[in-house]
């Protein structure tokens, strides 16, 4: 019979406290344990973030009382391959701390979560998405079998995702080459029956498992359920009478107990791209809030995923000045009288349209000093992101608190965004109001660098919010946003700082 996923998932899914985790990590100064991403059949994960310079990295280290020798044959064995479809290690070679923990493997952070994840959030996939699953895997694992090995253990748990929805093979703790003995491995309802079976009865692990988990997968994928052994599969038609006999067909080719019955690679990845036209998976269901935004399949506006890259400019083209491009003049003094007054900052300013309506003295002097925190810093060309991201919350917990003592931590001390946001900030503590719900997200859509200035071009979204009173009442309730706009950074002792915006 086949089996619901839920049943599957439950084990995969048990996450351990970070405090938990070994010592070597806990002891780690410039790194932090975010959080156990999951387990295998040797060993846990582990996610770890460089806060400083927006770096997070996977983190494998071996279960208690076992060694590292199958950690490192595959972290060996991975250094060797380039396909984007399979995942890469992360190079500790520079890094002072990582680079001296032996009990550990380090691989990319995929943020999109796994097949598995999404499946069970969505209940399956449409045939699009299958499609956009399977001909990626079925090309990584062409590549790989065209250098005599196989994987030995494709499964939902082993498929992960980017934020750009690139599905990625990973876990090479079962990777065999087709030479070598047999070696029983594999997911419940994806290892081939074959493997199943005393060593005597068969040639051990050969390509021929690999498609019959390929094709295990996109039954997963089509009917939010595992499939059974041969002899108690459900038909899939039975669970999805709509599919197209061509494609049930390849299925059970796939799925045959006879691996020498079973379509080769090529002939596989033919009929898979007959299927359908592929579309974006659309992993919003799957993965945390801190994503949210930043998926590009999330966006039907954009017919394809936006590429988050950047430029260094040409210094030549770039003005001679050394500072920001911001006012540094002070305002105009306002008039003493305290009035009803409706602030808006325009597109920066909660992204667009948005407006806080408060009691204002404007005989206040706003003083603030800048905070001593330090902003996450860019280590490399692709960390614009994360630096974005870390300003948006930044600016969205100092507006959550309502405290203009911490503007200092996102924005430039005497730029235009500085003040601004002091001074609405104060009016709202002064008026004793404060905004629920803020927070603010964007996508970085491109990037000039100049020296230590860099001008993001982003898509910045709020959500809705509230504006409450001292009491609670609601003052004013504001929808959600979303405007393109260009932030102009600049790399100070403290980090990255919000200079100017328009």
């Amino acid at each position: 019979m086949n089996v619901p996923i839920a049943n599957q998932t439950n084990a995969l899914l048990d996450r351990v406290p970070s405090r938990l985790a070994p010592t070597p990590l806990q002891t780690l100064k410039q790194w932090e344990v975010v959080k156990h991403l999951g387990s295998g059949t040797s060993a846990e994960v582990w996610l770890l973030e460089d806060e400083a310079r927006c770096h997070k990295v996977a983190c494998k280290t071996p279960h208690r009382g076992l060694g590292t020798e199958d950690l490192s044959h595959e972290a060996e064995l991975a250094a060797q391959l380039s396909q984007e479809n399979i995942l890469k290690p992360f190079d500790v070679g520079n890094d002072p701390e990582l680079s001296l923990l032996e009990d550990a493997t380090f691989w990319e952070f995929l943020a999109g979560g796994t097949l598995t994840e999404l499946v069970s959030a969505t209940g399956r996939l449409s045939l699009a998405q299958t499609v956009t699953v399977m001909l990626p895997m079925i090309q990584a694992t062409k590549y790989l079998q065209a250098r005599q090995i196989v994987h030995g253990d494709i499964s939902p748990r082993n498929i992960m995702f980017d934020l750009t929805g690139r599905p990625v093979l990973i876990d090479f703790g079962a990777v065999r080459a087709t030479a070598h003995d047999h070696v029983r491995t594999g997911t419940p309802g994806f290892v081939a029956p074959e493997l199943l079976l005393p060593p005597s009865q068969h040639q051990g692990l050969e390509a021929y498992a690999d498609i019959y988990a390929l094709a295990a997968v996109a039954w997963f994928c089509l009917s939010g359920t595992v499939p059974g052994s041969v002899e108690h599969r459900v038909p899939i038609t039975t669970l999805q009478p709509e599919l197209d006999h061509d494609i049930v067909e390849a299925l059970e080719a796939g799925l045959n107990a006879d691996p020498t019955l079973r379509p080769d690679l090529d002939h596989l990845l033919a009929t898979v791209a007959q299927w359908a036209e592929p579309e974006p998976v659309d992993l919003h269901a799957s993965v945390g809030e801190d994503y949210g935004l930043v998926l590009p399949t999330r966006q039907p506006q954009h017919e394809t995923p936006r590429r988050r890259w950047f430029r260094r400019q040409n210094p030549s083209k770039v003005s001679s000045r050394r500072g920001p491009r911001c006012k540094t003049s002070r305002k105009k003094p306002r008039s003493h009288r305290s009035r009803r007054l409706s602030v808006a900052l325009g597109a920066f300013f909660l992204a667009g349209g948005v407006a806080v309506t408060v009691a204002y003295d404007s005989n206040r002097a706003h003083e603030s000093s800048e905070s001593k925190d330090e902003a996450p810093q860019v280590a490399g060309q692709q960390d614009f992101q994360a630096v974005i991201d870390a300003l948006a919350k930044a600016r969205s917990a100092t507006w959550e608190a309502g405290n203009p003592e911490q503007v200092g931590e996102y924005a430039l001390v005497d730029s235009s965004v500085f003040r601004d946001d002091v001074e609405l900030l104060t009016v709202l503590s002064e008026s004793r109001h404060h905004l629920e719900g803020v927070r603010m997200r964007a996508v970085v859509e491109d990037v000039e660098l100049s020296g230590e200035l860099a001008v993001v071009t982003a898509t910045w979204q709020i959500d809705g919010y509230v504006q409450r009173d001292q009491s609670g009442k609601s003052i004013r309730q504001t929808s959600s946003s979303e405007e393109t706009i260009e932030i102009e950074i600049v790399d100070t002792v403290h980090g990255w700082r919000i200079a100017a915006v328009r």
